[in-house]
């Protein structure tokens, strides 16, 4: 006989039995200010996983500066970069990638050069700068806290012209400084329209704590990717529908997730325009394990 009370109360919840994959933002999210995961939070990835759900990591960081996350929650998907470069982490498969022209990096390494800016080029396994400053030092300070097989593929070199040459696997190119770059976002528009290219993420006034900077970037690609597009891409590759999927995020790069999907959890510390578009909104912070509250309000 059915249990027609639990089936109404799963109707009322949004049928969350049927959730195959869950999909976290990191920054803000899953790790604590210090760059962390609390263990409650790696317990709530646990129940999940150990009910059949896959994990997927949705992030503006490349998988070279995730190993260590990834390894820890036992995770099978990435959506890396914004949705530019999606992996199969357990298959070593990449599902899809977008690389930047040679050409277009070479002039934008010029533009910055010109003006004394940062530049950071992400590929895909290995990221770096010519310069030890902030992605370049934040994550080689990472390093020291890894085992070593599960260090970001960090790099410095001395020529990024000649690395660049030889190199065919760059799909961002960041600007980094702790000035405004509303003037340079204007500078660079010529060089935007020439290539096609796309400024994928402006990030103002980043507080990164591990490096005791403020910080402002320009991410540049090739297309205008999305973490939504990187996981429509993941879900035909799973031969998943949206409404299988749990996203759990806080900020405005996780906004096309949030207005897509049915099924999101906005972190209590989170932006107030996404707190709006999720379905659930943290009672506990991203630093008070609320990635384990939003798991268990939607796997039961």
């Amino acid at each position: 006989m059915y249990n027609w009370f639990n089936i109404i109360v799963k109707l009322m919840d949004g049928r969350f039995d049927m959730i195959k994959l869950i999909a976290i933002d990191l920054g803000g999210t899953l790790l604590n200010d210090d760059n962390t995961i609390s263990i409650a939070n790696l317990e709530a990835l646990n129940y999940a996983e150990s009910n059949g759900i896959k994990i997927a990591l949705a992030t503006a960081r490349m998988y070279s500066s995730t190993k260590y996350i990834s390894e820890l929650i036992k995770c099978d998907y990435g959506v890396f970069s914004n949705g530019s470069f999606v992996y199969d982490i357990k298959a070593n498969h990449i599902i899809r990638e977008q690389l930047l022209q040679t050409k277009a990096i070479l002039k934008l390494i010029k533009f910055a050069k010109s003006k004394d800016i940062y530049l950071h080029l992400n590929h895909r396994f290995k990221e770096g700068s010519d310069t030890y400053d902030y992605f370049t030092m934040k994550h080689l300070l990472l390093n020291e806290q890894y085992p070593e097989k599960l260090k970001n593929n960090i790099f410095l070199v001395e020529d990024i012209i000649t690395h660049v040459l030889d190199s065919n696997d760059i799909l961002k190119l960041i600007l980094v400084s702790e000035k405004p770059l509303d003037s340079v976002l204007n500078e660079i528009t010529e060089i935007l329209t020439e290539f096609n290219l796309n400024v994928t993420e402006y990030y103002k006034n980043l507080r990164e704590t591990l490096i005791e900077k403020t910080i402002n970037y320009i991410e540049i690609g090739q297309t205008m990717d999305t973490k939504f597009s990187g996981l429509c891409n993941l879900l035909e590759y799973l031969g998943f529908k949206r409404e299988e999927i749990l996203f759990i995020g806080d900020g405005e790069n996780d906004y096309s997730m949030f207005k897509e999907l049915d099924n999101t959890a906005c972190m209590n510390n989170g932006s107030e325009k996404i707190k709006q578009l999720a379905k659930y909104v943290t009672i506990n912070n991203n630093n008070n394990s609320g990635v384990a509250e939003a798991i268990y309000h939607f796997v039961r």
